[in-house]
Formats: structure tokens, sequence, C-alpha cells
């Protein structure tokens, strides 16, 4: 079909949009999108592709696109106990860290930025290892810990021990009376099971960009706490690399990401893989977005972060590939003119009412009016008619 023969009437459009990170989820996002193509009369024509890139909405994403569903007990960043949800086919297994020791929503303390744990992924694992699965990705957004996966080594069987030859607590603020590494202790099927960590975000684990220094603010940690945790974290990889013979993981990229879990898992032999990626490729995105009119995606916070491997700025690169124009509905675009953005517009919820934030229903309404605009500007509009 050539540019001159493409009309409404044949034109395909893409829903692809992130969370809303506390507001909406992918799926909900592209309810309201969809009924914004509706209003043109153009529902039908609109492809639903809600995506994740590893944080929040990782197991869901797979849900939608066949697997299956298995509860595991767990505990929380804190040691509370509670239940999770992993994503089963055959021997493979989707772990979401967000579901397990992610922020659940709350406004962190410095104390629980200081003491927050990766345990619970660890467990996690460990189970699925016990049960015979052997294909075990990991999604690594949405943390609230920043251990560098010490709870999750501990949960697998790392010894990690203080000068007298006790275990510490394997929470961030600890690490730094680390003092002896064991490994022997190791779940025995780590050596034969394939661990994929995947990552959203390119930060070193250590360093000016590194784990504490841009993301445990965020995660309630003040500047001495970020200044504690950022030092638990160098003496974590200056006790744990030589043992294992990975001199300098540290300072790899992606290796920050959740707070040093991706750092953990290649310790433990892991692969590390963009989620945007790995979730566009298990969802068969390039096959729905190939040939389409235009791609309509978003997310919560558009920012400088969302150029290091968010799933909206993945999604908009697979289309340009294509040659499939992209335009993105997003929260709040922090994004600084020239920044690198790829779409072709990106507009903003909070610029048409700043109440958005705090109101998924006003969010969804907004997103609906949004849709219809930029649906109207990019496919029906002279003015955009030979562009893709």
């Amino acid at each position: 079909m050539t540019e001159d023969t493409l009309t409404p009437e044949c034109t395909q459009i893409v829903l692809a949009p992130d969370k809303f990170k506390g507001s909406l989820t992918a799926a909900e996002v592209v309810e309201s999108m969809a009924l914004g193509c509706g209003d043109l009369g153009m529902r039908d024509r609109c492809v639903p592709l809600a995506i994740a890139d590893g944080g929040d909405g990782s197991v869901e994403a797979a849900l939608r696109s066949g697997w299956s569903a298995r509860r595991l007990p767990v505990v929380d960043a804190w040691g509370q106990a509670r239940a999770t949800t992993v994503a089963v086919a055959g021997r493979r297994a989707i772990v979401e860290v967000a579901a397990i020791c992610g922020m659940a929503g709350l406004r962190l303390s410095p104390r629980q930025a200081l003491s927050a744990s990766s345990f619970g992924v660890g467990l996690v694992i460990a189970a699925l290892l016990d049960d015979g699965f052997d294909d075990i990705t990991v999604g690594l957004g949405g943390s609230a810990t920043t251990d560098g996966g010490a709870g999750m080594l501990a949960a697998l069987g790392m010894k990690l021990v203080d000068a007298g030859g006790d275990a510490i607590e394997p929470a961030g603020i600890r690490l730094l009376s680390l003092a002896a590494v064991d490994t022997t202790g190791l779940h025995p099927r780590l050596a034969s099971a394939r661990l994929t960590m995947a990552c959203d975000v390119d930060n070193p684990m250590v360093g000016i960009d590194g784990s504490a220094e841009v993301f445990a603010r965020q995660k309630g940690a003040d500047d001495d706490a970020i200044g504690m945790l950022s030092a638990a974290l160098a003496h974590m990889a200056a006790m744990v690399e030589p043992v294992v013979d990975r001199l300098g993981l540290h300072c790899s990229p992606g290796s920050g990401a959740a707070g040093g879990l991706a750092w953990a898992g290649m310790v433990l032999g892991a692969e590390l893989r963009s989620g945007a990626d790995l979730f566009l490729e298990m969802l068969g995105a390039r096959d729905l977005i190939a040939g389409s009119r235009l791609l309509l995606t978003g997310e919560g916070c558009l920012d400088e972060q969302s150029l290091r491997g968010k799933g909206p700025v993945a999604v908009a690169a697979l289309a340009a590939e294509l040659g499939v124009r992209s335009v993105a509905v997003v929260g709040t675009n922090r994004l600084a003119s020239g920044a690198g953005s790829p779409f072709a517009e990106v507009r903003a919820l909070d610029r048409i009412d700043s109440r958005c934030a705090d109101d998924p229903e006003l969010t969804r309404a907004l997103l609906r009016r949004a849709a219809a605009d930029l649906l109207a500007r990019h496919v029906l509009s002279p003015e955009f008619e030979g562009a893709r």
C-alpha cells in the first residue's frame, strides 16, 4: 500500500503505553487511549499493546501474552510476609522485583531506605529452582532496595559474615560490616539454570551515576543515607568480586539497576538484557507495529532516565526502525527541548490540568482527550498526510 492510498478506513493505530506509575496500569492507559480513538470513530482500527520494561506490570504483560500465574510466599523489603505472583510457561518463569520488594506507593523514610533488603527476591528464585524451573527472568524495575542484591545472594546461599564470623543482616547499611564471603553454599541449580536480569537503566552500581547517587533518594534516602549506601555498595563489591573473579563488575553499565540487584545477578552468571527489548520481543511488538500508520505510547513521567532504556522510548525506536511515526502522552514531560526525544509530538497531561497527578479518573479523561487530539493531528490532518 502506498502513502497515496492511505485513508482513515485502512489505518492501523498501535496503542503501546507503559503504566502511569501510581495512577494507572498500562492496560488501563490503553483503554483510555482507545476511548479517545473511538471518539473519532476509529476504535476498531486500534491495536492494543500495553508494554513493560522490567518494572511494575512485567508479570501482567507476560500473563497477557499467554503465560500462567503462580503464587509464591515471600517477604517484602523489610521482612514482612506476603505472597507474590510470578508468570510461568513450561520451565520458564518471570519474577517481578517491584511486586516483592518494591515501594508499593509508600513515601519511604531514610531508615527504610537503609534497611531495605532484596532477600525476598532470592526466596522466590530459590523456590523456582527447587520446582525445576531452569530459565528465570527477573524484572528489576521498581525496587525499594539499595543493598547490592545482598539479600538475594544470602537467600540463595551466599554467606556474608562480619569480622566475628557472624552472618550480617543483608541490608544496605549492614554491608559496611561485611568482612568475609563464602560462595560454597550457593543453590546447586544456579550452575545449570539460565538467569536473566531485565534492566531498564544503564547506570553502574558504583560511581558518580551509581545506584545510590541516582536512585536512592526516590527510595527515601537523604544525603547522609545516600553517602552510607554508596560506601556500602563499594565495600560489597570490593569483598565479593575477588571471590568470584569478576573484578570491576560494579562499574559495568546496567549493574546498578534495582539498587545493585543487577550486579548481584551478574555475580551469579546472569545475562543482563534490556527489559524493554525483552518484553517487546515477548509481546510480538515488531509484527504488530509493522505497516501501521501511527504508534501512540506514553508513561507517567518522561525524563532523562526514559532515554536510558525505558519502554516508551524503546518502542518508539522500534517504530522508527519500521518506518512508523510515534507520538506520546505522558503525565509530565521533564525532557529539555532537543534532549533526544524520539517522538514526533509529546502531550503532557499536567500542562492541561495539574490535578491529574493525584486523580486517576481525571488522568483517564485527559488521556482520552489527548489521544483523540493526537490522532486527529497525525492521522486525519492534511498537514501530516504525507509523513509517517
